[in-house]
């Protein structure tokens, strides 16, 4: 927190007598617009190239935040894809920041997967448990999603150095993923603690602004359950600094007195943060960050204002229901139709299973990158083309979908074009596939989606796939008809025209 906010906050907190907040802090009475009616992140779900751990994921963070604590780091990076830049000022008034950066090689493209790295960072760069770095993470990615673009906010409440690093096109965190590697730079806001020293941990009053908490209370539960663990950890990062008050006075000697003179006010006497790098790693051993006079002050107005949020989340859950009836799943319906419903904007789409008899959807499915408006029906469920070549980790391949749930019930392994088409044929499909080397050949697949025939000619990637009493015709990739054997898919020969 500032020292303008600081006093901003203390005079509000006077002139409303310390009544109902939903805010934590004056730095987020800045926040007036109210065009984010909900953050939701638009995922890619699809076939991936390779499939990461939860564990491996997490190490990326993991690795940054163990480099930031290394000695007076500045930067971390993780394979030219991942970085963090600290960015830190100790004696000025604005906040400083971490950087996290998503390189335009940064393979992460779901939220859950970016709060995962970011909550290892978390936990290794600050010290917090994974219980509360999993909390935090959820708030700092919702904090830079609002945050996205506003590059005059930055400015205001960050020292210039912040604002000097970011762009109006890359600064926050997009709600499409596609947006994400290369045009990311999220800011983690620093507090300077005595506990912890400068830059020592996250500045949670920060990133749970005022319209984020604000639109809690309007979700299912008002968010309640979060809020509830939020000001938990806050109580808990007061209590830890009111102990490094209480330890810090006490180290202070006081001054020698002589006639007409009295000892000196410890909490005047504090160790100058001048003492400390600027950019020192933040550790438990490092010197106050704050005088004791200040630090006390601060945490006088963290206190009010966690009272004043504890009072709001009581008067919040007085306006929920006892109980909420739980909701009447619909009867499974006799047969479903499978209609790919196509976005305009993504040129993909979504399963919709329709109940014919009431014409009302039944399921939905969560895969979203489906490339084709053709599903036909084949072996348990249906087939489409799907996934996003453009995502780093993003591959295009063929996949089974339930006709009962619209879930996933198989991915293959092959590469397939976007546009192939798709001929079934009993309990076999036929569609373009790479080839051994490069561009695409004709390819026969069974119920699981595992490959039983590829040819090897080389096919135009606009071909048709026409199967005729002798063959299969296709078109060649320099524009000659092929007929090739149904069995091997091999050429039989060429077509005279």
């Amino acid at each position: 927190m500032t020292k303008k906010t600081l006093f901003f906050l203390i005079l509000w907190l006077f002139l409303t007598g310390a009544g109902f907040l939903s805010a934590q802090t004056v730095a987020e009475e800045v926040l007036k617009g109210q065009e984010i009616q909900g953050i939701e992140f638009r995922n890619y779900i699809g076939p991936h190239k390779v499939i990461e751990s939860r564990l491996a994921i997490q190490g990326i963070g993991a690795d940054l935040g163990r480099q930031m604590k290394t000695g007076d780091a500045k930067t971390a990076d993780y394979a030219k894809k991942y970085r963090v830049i600290r960015i830190h000022d100790a004696a000025a008034e604005l906040l400083s920041a971490d950087l996290f950066i998503l390189e335009a090689g940064a393979g992460v493209d779901h939220i859950r997967n970016l709060n995962w790295i970011v909550s290892a960072y978390l936990q290794q760069a600050f010290g917090y448990s994974v219980t509360d770095a999993d909390l935090l993470s959820s708030f700092v990615t919702r904090y830079n999603a609002f945050y996205r673009g506003k590059i005059d906010y930055i400015a205001s409440q960050f020292i210039a150095e912040v604002g000097a690093n970011v762009t109006a096109e890359n600064v926050g965190l997009a709600l499409s993923y596609s947006d994400w590697p290369g045009k990311t730079r999220m800011v983690i806001p620093l507090r300077d603690s005595l506990s912890k020293g400068l830059g020592g941990s996250l500045n949670t009053e920060e990133i749970s602004n005022q319209e984020i908490v604000a639109k809690m209370a309007d979700e299912p539960g008002a968010g309640l359950e979060v809020r509830k663990k939020l000001a938990d950890l806050k109580e808990g990062e007061i209590v830890q600094e009111q102990k490094a008050v209480a330890q810090a006075e006490a180290k202070v000697p006081a001054a020698p007195t002589t006639a007409g003179t009295t000892p000196s006010s410890p909490s005047t006497a504090a160790p100058s943060s001048a003492a400390v790098p600027a950019t020192a790693a933040p550790q438990a051993d490092t010197p106050a960050a704050l005088p004791i006079e200040e630090a006390k002050k601060d945490l006088a107005a963290r206190d009010q204002a966690l009272q004043a949020e504890r009072q709001d989340i009581v008067k919040q859950e007085t306006k929920q229901p006892a109980t909420t009836p739980a909701p009447v799943a619909p009867s499974k319906p006799a047969s479903t139709a499978a209609f790919v419903k196509m976005s305009d904007a993504t040129k993909a789409g979504q399963l919709w299973l329709i109940d014919p008899s009431t014409n009302k959807v039944w399921k939905k499915s969560e895969l979203n990158t489906i490339r084709q408006s053709e599903a036909p029906a084949f072996g348990p469920g249906v087939l489409v083309v799907a996934g996003d070549a453009k995502a780093a980790n993003g591959a295009i391949r063929l996949v089974l979908v339930s006709k009962d749930d619209a879930t996933v019930l198989t991915t293959g392994t092959e590469d397939v074009p976007a546009d192939t088409p798709l001929i079934v044929s009993g309990n076999q499909v036929l569609a373009l596939t790479k080839g051994e080397k490069t561009g695409w050949v004709l390819g026969a697949f069974d119920t699981s989606l595992k490959p039983t025939a590829k040819g090897t000619d080389l096919l135009s990637p606009l071909t048709a796939i026409v199967p005729t009493a002798n063959g299969i015709l296709v078109q060649g990739a320099n524009g000659t008809l092929l007929l090739l054997d149904a069995s091997t898919l091999k050429k039989k020969s060429n077509t005279e025209g």
